[in-house]
């Protein structure tokens, strides 16, 4: 939980979440999501369903949302050299303090890969999500917030983007935007590009022109403007092929 007791679990605590630490207010677009569309099966839409292993928004932010709120405490543990902590899963782990080497093992549980009928298949895609998403799914609020940002960003784009919607639209977009220029400048480092998979061209040379121009604010402004102006960058390799195919039919 942060330093308030308050822990993000789900899209109505993550919208409180950023009603508190946002000096601007939530865009309304933004909050009808949250609030009435965050139990929905990501599979259900073809614009969502690059995420289907999320399940719902709801199901992801119980895993991972705490990667949106600061570390609250230090765990008060002293322990001697050579002792053994197993710590749960979901959590943020350091400690205790020590001048020497440490060691940390890392373990994550898949699916056993087996021979199965067609059926069979199909229910464990059901359960796991779709074989290109199987295995680890290691998350830094950054990484995090790019993810949810094309999510997002898609079901703006094709649930709310009318004639008379479009100024709502910009909106929505340029708020998480700055939230995630936030989150960058908390910890920016190199290793995210790393992380992402290199198919993802857009967002992948955004980030690095994001990471070195952070001291140049006129620079980060003409970087925003561009990610919610680009048809590429904050969407799934999926929509982005889609999008610029119908580009060049106009």
């Amino acid at each position: 939980d942060d330093v308030d007791g308050f822990t993000v679990r789900d899209g109505k605590s993550l919208l409180e979440l950023w009603e508190q630490k946002k000096w601007q207010a939530t865009p309304p677009l933004l909050k009808h999501i949250l609030q009435h569309q965050s139990d929905r099966a990501l599979k259900s839409k073809w614009y969502t369903k690059f995420f289907s292993f999320w399940k719902t928004i709801n199901i992801h932010l119980e895993c991972f949302g705490k990667l949106y709120q600061p570390v609250s405490f230090q765990l008060g543990l002293q322990t001697d050299p050579g002792t053994t902590l197993i710590a749960g899963g979901n959590e943020v782990h350091a400690g205790p303090a020590t001048s020497g080497p440490r060691m940390f093992a890392f373990a994550i549980g898949i699916p056993e890969e087996i021979d199965a009928t067609d059926n069979e298949k199909d229910q464990c895609e059901e359960s796991f999500g779709n074989d290109d998403n199987d295995g680890e799914v290691q998350y830094s609020p950054v990484l995090l917030h790019i993810d949810f940002c094309c999510l997002l960003f898609s079901i703006l784009d094709y649930e709310y983007a009318k004639s008379d919607n479009a100024h709502a639209v910009r909106e929505a977009k340029l708020f998480l935007i700055n939230i995630l220029i936030d989150l960058i400048k908390d910890y920016p480092i190199k290793g995210y590009l790393r992380q992402i998979d290199p198919v993802r061209t857009g967002i992948l040379i955004w980030l690095e022109n994001v990471l070195n121009s952070l001291d140049c604010d006129d620079a980060i402004a003409e970087l925003m403007e561009k990610a919610v102006c680009s048809d590429e960058i904050f969407y799934t390799p999926d929509i982005a092929k889609r999008r610029s195919k119908k580009k060049k039919r106009r």
